[in-house]
């Protein structure tokens, strides 16, 4: 399914040194997507650099977007869904990269796995110190990428392990995604992934292969 179209929230209430609830986990999955989202889009160069401002999340360097309606847009697609990643409803999260006859380029996946019955007590910094090791990592990326083609366009991806079926006005948001893999497996460059008791997280890119290519030139 997908979302057709520099908030940090403040943890104050919440004791560093206790076990975290899993919707104060899953907030804290939700920021960092959010904020990786916009950083993947500054760092593949999909808007000009000037769209871009420099802010600081989980203390570390970020690219922020200035346009109101584009920062809406992100924070909309990843605030409706919480909820189902909070459920285990979502696998995946991914930014597809398309060329202007609306073929998927390249895909930047966020896979992860919140687990609803861990029992360690940590301090939520544990968690914010591993996710920012991932905005390290998504600039330097770049030179293992392949460049983009021209008037590049973009969509959010989520991969559900089931269809959501909790009625709520999220539905709205999210319809069946039109651009599904690519008939060869696709060339996988990874990036960063992270362990922990109540998170697992894995981040890579998916190129399409040689032969993909190819097809496409073709047409």
């Amino acid at each position: 399914m997908k979302c057709s179209g520099l908030v940090e929230k403040r943890r104050g209430d919440m004791e560093q040194n206790q076990k975290p609830s899993l919707g104060e986990i899953t907030d804290l999955v939700c920021e960092f997507l959010e904020v990786a989202i916009h950083l993947v889009l500054s760092v593949r160069g999909l808007y000009p650099a000037e769209f871009f401002e420099r802010r600081r999340h989980f203390n570390v360097p970020v690219q922020w977007a200035r346009h109101p309606e584009l920062r809406e847009y992100v924070h909309s697609a990843v605030t409706n869904l919480h909820s189902w990643i909070q459920q285990g409803i979502v696998e995946k999260v991914a930014i597809v990269i398309l060329d202007n006859a609306r073929a998927p380029q390249e895909r930047f996946i966020f896979k992860l796995q919140v687990d609803k019955l861990y029992s360690k007590d940590f301090p939520i910094s544990e968690l914010e110190y591993a996710l920012r090791a991932f905005y390290l990592k998504i600039p330097v990326s770049e030179p293992l990428l392949r460049p983009l083609p021209p008037d590049c366009t973009w969509e959010i991806v989520a991969y559900s392990k089931q269809l959501p079926g909790d009625g709520s006005s999220k539905g709205h948001f999210w319809v069946p995604a039109d651009n599904g893999p690519w008939e060869n497996p696709p060339h996988i460059t990874p990036i960063k992934s992270m362990k922990s008791e109540p998170l697992v997280m894995q981040l890579y890119v998916e190129h399409p292969s040689v032969a993909e290519i190819s097809v496409f030139r073709d047409v």
